[in-house]
């Protein structure tokens, strides 16, 4: 599961971190025209979300240090989501930004469970 979910999380908060962080105005406009724009907090977002998703990305090769990645990339995409239920359903985008909000946050939970599973049947193998 972590071959799955830590490609497809990485990459996602690489490119939405990247794109707050570099180009803020274009992220607002174009993405994400929620609320009143504020610079800095968007180039803020972009550099937590960045060097998450690059983390996410490197853990695939660094198994030792990426439970730990894992872990805090799945609590940050579960609040991530109880923030937009919290706001409640806007449009059908907004529907379906939430489910694949869910699926980032499931992934991830799902990464941390095999691996779990994995390491306690070596344990009594």
């Amino acid at each position: 599961m972590t071959r799955i979910a830590c490609p497809f999380c990485g990459a996602y908060y690489s490119i939405v971190g990247v794109l707050l962080f570099f180009p803020p105005t274009f992220f607002f406009r174009k993405i994400a025209p929620i609320g009143p724009y504020n610079e800095h907090y968007t180039i803020d977002l972009g550099s937590f979300l960045l060097p998450l998703g690059v983390f996410l990305l490197l853990a695939m090769r660094y198994a030792k240090w990426s439970k730990p990645i894992i872990e805090l990339a799945a609590l940050a995409s579960t609040l991530h989501l109880l923030s937009h239920l919290r706001n409640g359903i806007q449009s059908v985008e907004a529907l379906f930004t939430d489910v694949f909000f869910l699926t980032v946050a499931l992934l991830l939970a799902a990464s941390l469970v095999a691996g779990k599973e994995r390491h306690s049947t070596n344990e009594y193998s």
